[in-house]
């Protein structure tokens, strides 16, 4: 096994700094899951215009997504991470003070962007700056911050809860941003971003600084021969023979994170428990903090374990353990038992768990694993993309599934599509741990 030298302490400030994103991301994300609680009979809101409240997020993260490509190639890693923070921070204040339903709506979009944007932008950096033995836990560590930051907005929406305050609930999400703003003046660019557009001799500088460059020996050479890399080159092969079945598989990856169904668990959790009998805002609000406690506590297992069992293997026991508690809980709807209300609670608990486990983070370290450095920010901007389409569609359509089809028609469902992702993945998803970047696209091009 490949000697694994220890991090520095400047390299976790760095690491930390950089998953602050990630935090955000999960945040303004999952605040409005409480917020909604009050602003609805505040602003008179209909079924319909919640439904665009809860999910107008997301297509501001669309967009987001589609130019946080673009923007990490042309302003660099590390400025655009900076550019998102202010999003934060703008979106933030903008909804906290809204005397409107459309300067919500505004103030929803702003954070959706610099959550898209972020989303893209982030695991590229951490995937560039981490050497192979450390990748896939620093990168998962940017999944490990969104579940905290999930967590921290139900925490909020708890304690806000028996004070209505909907505008400080989302005036807090603006604080990470600030520490995380002033924090980047003290990181460095990407040494990737660096090779790549032609400053070698500064990103030494910074893999020295990060005492970095005894493990990044191995790929200074694919980095330097990428520097000369030109946009529509790139993009021709992306789309090539050659590089089309990375893309796809890293697309359907994206995509299964998503429609496998995890974010109406995320966005309508209050709404589920109290359907399950927490009837008060109070208690279907506590009662969703387990929920983010476990996505927590689940995380860090798979930040542990990534690196010593492979991701691989971690990510078809999470898909696997996904299925159980998804078929669980319709079979248990659909014959009706007494304990309907308890199995529905316990397999929601067990079913974030796994996804916790194998989905969540394996996405974002494989996104950032398999693209060659050349072509690596349009494909996680297409991949991104993917992810909060289908986010966005998933979030759109459950509240109408679940009228339809009941809780237990909806989450089978979901069921069914995590046994494609399970064969999908057993199938063209090869093992990636500890292998250079450069080793992994040998792999999959075969």
């Amino acid at each position: 096994m490949a000697h694994k030298q220890r991090l520095s302490r400047y390299m976790i400030f760095v690491v930390t700094t950089a998953c602050l994103g990630g935090l955000l991301f999960g945040y303004h994300t999952a605040i409005i899951s409480g917020a909604l609680i009050f602003l609805s009979p505040i602003f008179h809101l209909s079924i319909a215009e919640q439904g665009v409240l809860v999910s107008i997020i997301l297509l501001g993260a669309l967009a987001g997504a589609l130019i946080g490509g673009y923007l990490a190639d042309c302003l660099g890693r590390k400025w655009t991470i900076m550019l998102t923070a202010v999003l934060f921070i703008l979106g933030s204040w903008i909804t906290a003070e809204s005397h409107s339903y459309f300067m919500l709506l505004a103030g929803r979009v702003v954070s959706g962007i610099a959550v898209g944007v972020i989303s893209v932008t982030a695991p590229l950096y951490l995937a560039e700056i981490a050497p192979p033995n450390h990748r896939g836990a620093i990168v998962s560590t940017y999944q490990l911050f969104i579940t905290l930051g999930i967590l921290g907005a139900y925490i909020i929406n708890y304690i806000y809860a028996k004070k209505a305050d909907w505008q400080e609930m989302f005036i807090i999400g603006s604080l990470p941003a600030a520490i995380q703003l002033l924090a980047l003046f003290f990181t460095p660019e990407s040494p990737g971003w660096l090779f790549k557009n032609g400053k070698s001799r500064l990103a030494i500088i910074v893999l020295e600084r990060l005492r970095l460059d005894r493990d990044w020996k191995g790929h200074i050479g694919e980095m330097k021969h990428s520097a000369s890399s030109r946009n529509k080159k790139a993009w021709r092969l992306l789309f090539s023979s050659k590089l089309s079945p990375i893309l796809f598989i890293g697309l359907f990856i994206s995509a299964f994170q998503q429609i496998t169904g995890i974010n109406t668990i995320i966005y309508y959790a209050p709404r589920i428990f109290q359907g399950a009998g927490y009837t008060s805002a109070i208690s279907a609000t506590f009662a969703t903090l387990s929920i983010g406690v476990i996505n927590v506590l689940a995380t860090l297992v798979s930040v542990w374990l990534l690196d010593r069992i492979g991701r691989r293997r971690l990510l078809l026991i999470g898909i696997a353990g996904m299925v159980v508690s998804l078929c669980s809980l319709a079979i248990t709807s659909f014959l009706r038992s007494s304990l309907i209300d308890e199995m529905a609670v316990v397999s929601l608990m067990t079913y974030v768990a796994f996804f916790a486990i194998g989905l969540g983070p394996i996405t974002w370290v494989l996104l950032s694993e398999i693209y060659p450095l050349k072509v690596r920010g349009k494909a996680m901007t297409l991949a991104t993309f993917v992810n909060w389409l289908c986010n966005y569609f998933v979030s759109l359509t459950f509240p109408s599934l679940l009228v339809s089809m009941g809780i237990g028609g909806s989450f089978l469902a979901y069921g069914v599509i995590s046994m494609i992702a399970f064969w999908f993945v057993l199938r063209y998803v090869p093992e990636t741990k500890e292998k250079s970047l450069e080793e992994i696209e040998q792999i999959l091009q075969k």
